[in-house]
C-alpha cells in the first residue's frame, strides 16, 4: 500500500513511458547494432522521442497563436463585439440582415450587441481560466514529463531482465503466459498504429475539404488536424469548426454569399466526414487487428480516458482485453478440471 501511495502521483507517467519503450523497442534494437552501446541507444531513442513530441507541439501552437491573433485584429477592427448589426447589416435587403432581425426577434432583449458582448466575456474569461490552470499545471507536467523520459530510457536498456522477470512471476502456465503477452502486444500495437493511421486520414480528409472549400494553407492544417485528432475530447473539431466559423465571418463582412455557403459547407464536411471516420473507422479498425470486440474497444477508451487520462487510450482497452483473455485461460482450466471430477 505504501508503495502504491508513493508511485500514485506518477502512474500515468510510468504507464506512458513503459508504452512508449515497448513500441520504440524494435527501433532501439536496430540503433544497438549500430553503436554496440545499450546506453547510446537508449539516449538516441529517448532523445527522438522527446524530439518527436515536443517539435509538432511548439509548431502548432506558433501556428494556432498566429491565426488566433489576425482573427482577433480583424475582428476589432470592425468593432464586431459593440456593432454587429451594422457590420452585418450593410444593406437593409441583404439576406443575412434579415434572417438575424428575424432571430432578434425572439430574444428578450431586442439587443443583439449585447448578447455578443456577453459570449465575448464568457469566452474570454474561459479562455483566461484555462489559460491559468495550464500555466499552473506546467511544472506537475514537466516532472511527469522527464519520469516518462526516465522510465523510457531504462526500460529500453533493461527491457529484456524486466520482462523476463514479469514472466517468471506470473502464476500461469507457460502456454497461458504466452497467450498473455501476444494478447498485450496485439492490442498495444493495434491501439496505437490505429489511432495513427485513424489520425493520418481524418488529416488527408481535412486538408481534402480545406482545398475543396478554399481555406488557405490546406497541407499545413491537415498536418495540425492530424495531430489534434490524436487529442481525446476536442480532435479535429478544434481545427475545422474555428476555419469554418472564419468563412461565414468573412461572407458577412464582405457582404459574399459565396464564402457563407462554403463556411455552413465545410461545417457538414467536418461533421459528417472528418469526424465520422474517428467514430466509425476507429473501433472497427483496432477491434480487426486486436481481435476484440468492438464494444470492449469503445468502453475501454471512454474508461481509459476518464481514468487514466491520454494514455488511457491505449490502456484502457488493454486492461479489458486482458481481463478477457484471463476469463479465457480460467474457462480454459475449468474444463479441463471438470475431465476429472
Amino acid at each position: 500500500m505504501l508503495v502504491f501511495y508513493i508511485t500514485k502521483p506518477f502512474l500515468v507517467a510510468l504507464a506512458t513511458g513503459a508504452i512508449i519503450s515497448y513500441l520504440s523497442y524494435p527501433l532501439y534494437l536496430k540503433i544497438l547494432k549500430r553503436v554496440a552501446s545499450k546506453n547510446l541507444a537508449s539516449i538516441i531513442v529517448a532523445a527522438s522521442i522527446v524530439f518527436m513530441l515536443t517539435v509538432p507541439f511548439v509548431i502548432v501552437i506558433g501556428v494556432i497563436s498566429k491565426e488566433a491573433y489576425k482573427t482577433y485584429t480583424s475582428l476589432s477592427q470592425h468593432n464586431l463585439g459593440t456593432n454587429f448589426m451594422k457590420v452585418v447589416c450593410k444593406e437593409e435587403t441583404y439576406w443575412t440582415c434579415k434572417s438575424i432581425k428575424s432571430f432578434v426577434g425572439f430574444l428578450p432583449k431586442d439587443n443583439l450587441d449585447y448578447y455578443m458582448q456577453e459570449t465575448i466575456k464568457k469566452i474570454t474569461g474561459f479562455i483566461l481560466s484555462n489559460m491559468s490552470k495550464f500555466l499552473a499545471s506546467i511544472p506537475s507536467f514537466l516532472l511527469n514529463f522527464f519520469v516518462m523520459i526516465f522510465v523510457v530510457y531504462y526500460l529500453l536498456k533493461d527491457g529484456e531482465l524486466v520482462v523476463k522477470r514479469i514472466r517468471n512471476i506470473l502464476p500461469l502456465k507457460e502456454v497461458h503466459k504466452q497467450h498473455v503477452f501476444q494478447r498485450f502486444h496485439d492490442v498495444t500495437h493495434a491501439m496505437f498504429y490505429g489511432n495513427i493511421s485513424v489520425a493520418i486520414i481524418q488529416g488527408i480528409a481535412g486538408a481534402v475539404g480545406f482545398l475543396l472549400f478554399g481555406v488557405s494553407s490546406p497541407i499545413l492544417w491537415g498536418f495540425v488536424m492530424a495531430l489534434f485528432a490524436l487529442i481525446p475530447y476536442f480532435g479535429t473539431a478544434i481545427v475545422w469548426l474555428p476555419a469554418a466559423l472564419n468563412l461565414i465571418f468573412s461572407g458577412y463582412l464582405q457582404d459574399s454569399n459565396t464564402l457563407i455557403i462554403k463556411g455552413c459547407l465545410l461545417i457538414a464536411y467536418g461533421i459528417f466526414v472528418i469526424s465520422s471516420i474517428d467514430n466509425i473507422l476507429k473501433p472497427k479498425l483496432i477491434s480487426m487487428n486486436a481481435n476484440v470486440h468492438p464494444i470492449l474497444v469503445l468502453l475501454g477508451i471512454l474508461g481509459g480516458l476518464s481514468l487514466f487520462g491520454f494514455t488511457g487510450l491505449i490502456l484502457g482497452p488493454m486492461m479489458l482485453a486482458l481481463l478477457m483473455t484471463l476469463v479465457d485461460i480460467y474457462e480454459e482450466e475449468k474444463a479441463e478440471l471438470e475431465k476429472y471430477f
